[in-house]
């Protein structure tokens, strides 16, 4: 029914009742075979209650849920709620309006608004008296308009929040929507449609909604206004107003959401049955059997072919065109697990089955060939026919169909020549001769005479399964192997393999294909392989190829080559796979297409290892058999992919800290593991889209992620960093997004340190080069004095000899030989003069023995250090000058020759010092041995004396000097009164 009034816009005061039945769609159009595809709180939705949605200018979608809003790329979700956002108090979201740049969201107490990031919230929780916030719009003025479930009515402007001054509450009822044109705001109420020109202005109630429950808005082309009413269906105000209720076929009256779409299509859904489309006056209702009987809570028209919605308890809706169909529900094949499919000249399509036999379909009609009816086994493994009849290989033999008699009038098993009952392959070729295979390497050629002969393969080593069978335009033929490679047979019936030996890539061989240019093309588990002059060469994943195992190569009329697999159908240009061919170039990247059950195929996984594992029909479409029945790509239905890829880089994250890609990052030292999300908006197939990415500062190489949307990077040393990525889908690439940061360093790697460390570096290095030249110096002085010291002493003992020598021993010789000159010319005195001389000469003696004694005591060459220093020291206690002491505890090894010799030099210079100069009685002298060296103390009871005023003439320089020669020290320890301690220390080792 549908009711017009030609009133004017706002004022409907009478009605005029009109049957119109032209809105009742007859047949569902092809462009509503929907792909329904649902995310719920199983799969990355916080929530299966969708209230509404919104697309930003970013491109992501958003939705309103009861626990959070979600932001959605077409891979994953990304939530606001209180937990993640400090100054929200509900989880709860009802409306999302995008304006502009930012995004406003409404929770029941607060609203939101995002841009990028969540930049401001405003806190109604003042002036809310009871209800929620319910609907929010936006005016020409930029005036944000709220509407509460308790029917106040707000607005924001420059921030603040104010009330409308003239609006009633309690006239209005709950505020369900709000919806602003030319002519003002529209409030729909759960009491009636108002309008006010602004929000100060006084409301006006519009009559022919009056207690009417308006629940949605949409503005169609122009000024119209299609309205969605809780109990009396769907309005369309335009020049006329245009009622549609239940009896012009709506599925019910109650219009839980609206939305118009540019292309004309009016969708609207109902409160508990789905929803439908007013398709340019004609009412259509696709199948919707997953969600025929929830609410549909808002909807949102996206893209020409693409439509989300939000239910009431299955979540969030994609619809999606069909591109890839099932076959006809009347031929009865969904569901079955089907095996080979084929169509013969007369254009007839037999399908086998796994279990249910084979299906033949002709001219609308469906005819099943079981064992019941004549077929031996009803697993069909392979179909093929030759002229009047149709060949069916089963488990158990082959079957001959006369389509003549419509019968099944042959059986052919081993006793008819057959190596095996189990059939893998029939072929007819261009000679009507029908090739057939069996398991264990069973082929076999049956001529026009029917009689079966086996064909031998005497050089196969093995007998593997016989596959697939091909005659190129050469009418070679070629049969593909399960393990074996492939072998050619020409027309002399020749056979060669192509395996390992012959550099074939692959071990399987499932189907061939040849092009225009007489090349051959063999799919593989390997990938697409392409024999060209005589060489393989193979296309696989790092190619393009979505995977690499691929069972049937089919061409479409618009010049496109499908291959099956598991995991769908790959699609790429013929032309692409011309021009690979012929490039040396191994980085080859082709623009493959993927479909699956995204796409409408009712299973991804396709059949193979049977044949023909696909058929190209002759009104152009190509079946192929799944494992829940045909799937069909028709390329009438296939439009021409979108090369527009939105590439986003998201925030770069560490620990608790998330940084946006519009701020200035800069990360503090010491973090070693961070993360760089990015995504490509697609609400396709974002599950088709490659990344890569590199970090320049860090390697200049691309990185290949696959579908990953996250980057991972460990202990960057500081600097400055750029990343970038680029998304790749169907050979087409994105532009690069960026994302610059920069890793401060610790204080230690900072610049300014590393030019303290270096000036500090150069200033030991300075210190160092003095310190060695001074030590030099200061040693090379010591060994000058050292030298000095044994020349002084060499001069004084010099000197000491001339002394003697001139002033006793020459005197005294002198007076000897006076006395015995003497002696010669006065006999009476000769004997008292020749005894004086005698007296004389022998002093000399002793004196030039006590010389001898002092320059080098012969004892150290012959009884050691310990007698000589006894022998030294007896010396002093005979004239009665000092009482000595000596502790000798050096042990059996005796220090070296020279060592003993200096030490007794210095024990001789110290007795000198202290008989001349101490005044002392009593001398203590202590030798001792220890792990680290010798020790020696030389002390006396003498006068003692300022050590700091009286050092020089005294030898002490000469002791040190050397003591210097075996790195010793030397220690006086003095004062006046208190005699004096030379302490000596020798190390064990120079």
């Amino acid at each position: 029914m549908i009711l017009k009034a030609r009133s004017g816009f706002y004022f409907l005061p009478g009605m005029l009742l009109l049957l119109v039945s032209t809105v009742i769609a007859q047949e569902l159009p092809a462009s509503y075979n929907f792909v329904y595809r649902c995310w719920n709180n199983q799969s990355g939705l916080p929530q299966n209650t969708v209230y509404d949605l919104a697309r930003d200018s970013a491109g992501y979608l958003w939705g309103a849920t009861e626990e959070g809003l979600f932001r959605f790329d077409g891979a994953e979700f990304t939530l606001v709620n209180e937990s993640n956002t400090p100054g929200l108090y509900s989880n709860t979201f009802y409306d999302v309006l995008a304006s502009g740049k930012d995004l406003w969201a409404s929770s029941r107490n607060s609203i939101v608004r995002i841009r990028n990031k969540v930049e401001q919230i405003l806190d109604f929780r003042n002036y809310l008296k009871g209800g929620w916030i319910q609907s929010l719009e936006k005016d020409a003025a930029g005036r944000l308009w709220v509407g509460s479930s308790a029917g106040a009515l707000y607005y924001v402007e420059n921030d603040s929040i104010h009330v409308c001054p003239y609006w009633d509450v309690n006239a209005a009822g709950s505020i369900q929507t709000l919806s602003h044109t030319r002519e003002g705001m529209f409030i729909g109420t759960a009491r009636g449609l108002f309008r006010m020109n602004d929000p100060v202005s006084r409301p006006l109630s519009i009559p022919r909604f009056r207690n009417i429950g308006i629940n949605c808005f949409t503005r169609g082309a122009g000024d119209e206004l299609w309205i969605g009413t809780a109990t009396k269906g769907l309005f369309h105000i335009a020049a006329d107003t245009v009622q549609y209720t239940e009896e012009s076929g709506l599925k019910e009256n109650f219009i839980s959401s609206v939305y118009w779409a540019k292309e004309g299509r009016l969708w609207f859904g109902f409160r508990s049955t789905g929803y439908q489309v007013l398709d340019r006056g004609k009412l259509i209702t696709p199948g919707q059997s997953k969600f025929a009987s929830d609410a549909v809570r808002c909807i949102l028209p996206v893209e020409e072919n693409l439509v989300w919605m939000g239910t009431n308890s299955s979540g969030l809706v994609q619809l999606k065109p069909t591109l890839i169909e099932g076959a006809p529900p009347a031929s009865g094949l969904a569901g079955k697990i089907i095996l080979p499919v084929y169509q013969h000249a007369n254009e007839e399509i037999w399908v086998g089955t796994a279990g249910k036999g084979i299906i033949r379909l002709k001219d609308g009609r469906t005819d099943t060939y079981t064992e019941s009816n004549g077929l031996s086994n009803n697993l069909v493994l392979s179909v093929y026919g030759r002229k009047d009849h149709i060949y069916i290989g089963t488990s158990n033999g082959l079957d001959r169909f006369n389509m003549l008699t419509q019968k099944i009038d042959k059986h052919y098993t081993e006793k008819d020549g057959l190596q095996s009952n189990g059939i893998l392959c029939i072929f007819n070729d261009s000679r009507n001769c029908l090739w057939i295979t069996s398991r264990m390497g069973g082929l076999h050629r049956m001529k026009e005479d029917g009689i079966i002969k086996t064909f031998p393969l005497h050089h196969m080593q093995i007998h593997p399964n016989l596959l697939c069978v091909y005659e190129d335009k050469q009418h070679n033929i070629w049969i593909g192997t399960r393990g074996a490679g492939m072998l050619r047979i020409d027309q002399h019936d020749q056979v060669e393999q192509f395996h390992q030996k012959q550099n074939f890539p692959a071990d399987i061989v499932y189907a061939f294909f040849e092009d225009g240019e007489g090349d051959l093309w063999m799919s593989t588990e390997k990938g697409l392989v392409v024999y060209n002059d005589g060489k393989f060469r193979v296309f696989d994943k790092q190619a393009g190829l979505f995977f690499n195992e691929t069972y049937r190569i089919l061409e479409d009329p618009q010049g496109y080559v499908w291959l099956s697999g598991n995991l769908g159908l790959q699609r790429v240009a013929l032309s692409e796979l011309l021009a690979v061919k012929h490039t040396a170039s191994s980085r080859v990247r082709l623009a493959v297409r993927l479909f699956n059950t995204l796409d409408g195929m009712p299973n991804s996984e396709t059949n193979g290892g049977f044949f023909p594992a696909g058929w190209a029909m002759r009104d152009g479409t190509l079946w192929f058999p799944t494992v829940q029945g045909v799937a069909v790509a028709d390329h009438g239905l296939i439009g021409k992919e979108s090369h527009d890829l939105n590439i986003q880089v998201q925030s770069l994250r560490f620990g608790n800290n998330e940084y946006l890609p519009s701020a200035s990052i800069e990360m503090p030292p010491g973090v070693y593991n961070f993360e760089i999300r990015y995504t490509n908006i697609d609400f396709s197939k974002a599950s088709d889209i490659q990344f890569h990415y590199r970090l320049k500062g860090l390697d200049d190489g691309w990185t290949q992620a696959g579908n990953r949307h996250i980057a991972y990077f460990s202990e960057l040393a500081p600097g400055k960093y750029t990343f970038e990525v680029k998304a790749e889908q169907y050979g087409y690439w994105s532009p690069t997004a960026v994302l610059q940061f920069r890793v401060l360093p610790h204080f230690y790697q900072a610049t300014w340190f590393k030019i303290a460390c270096i000036a500090l570096g150069l200033l030991a290095i300075a210190m160092v080069v003095r310190y060695v030249k001074h030590a030099a110096k200061r040693k090379l002085t010591e060994q000058q004095n050292i030298f000095k010291a044994q020349i002084t002493g060499q001069e004084k003992e010099r000197q000491l000899i001339s002394t003697e020598l001139h002033d006793s021993i020459n005197q005294q010789l002198t007076t000897a030989k006076i006395y015995l000159d003497f002696a010669k010319t006065n006999a009476s005195m000769q004997t008292e003069l020749i005894a004086k001389s005698e007296t004389m000469v022998n002093t000399v003696i002793n004196d030039i023995r006590s010389l001898c004694h002092s320059l080098t005591p012969p004892s150290l060459k012959d009884i050691g250090l310990k007698e000589a220093l006894e022998d030294l020291l007896n010396a002093y206690s005979l004239v009665g000058k000092l009482a000595t002491h000596l502790q000798y505890e050096l042990g059996p090894d005796a220090p070296e020759e020279d060592l003993q010799f200096n030490l007794f030099r210095i024990t001789q210079e110290q007795m000198n010092n202290i008989a001349s100069h101490s005044e002392a009685t009593q001398v203590w002298l202590n030798f001792e041995q220890t792990a680290a060296g010798i020790n020696v103390s030389i002390s006396d009871d003498g006068q003692g004396f300022d050590l700091k005023q009286k050092q020089k003439g005294l030898g002490f320089n000469n002791i040190r000097n050397r003591l210097a020669i075996y790195g010793g020290k030397m220690e006086i320890r003095t004062a006046p009164g208190h005699g004096c301690a030379l302490i000596l220390f020798i190390p064990v080792s120079r």
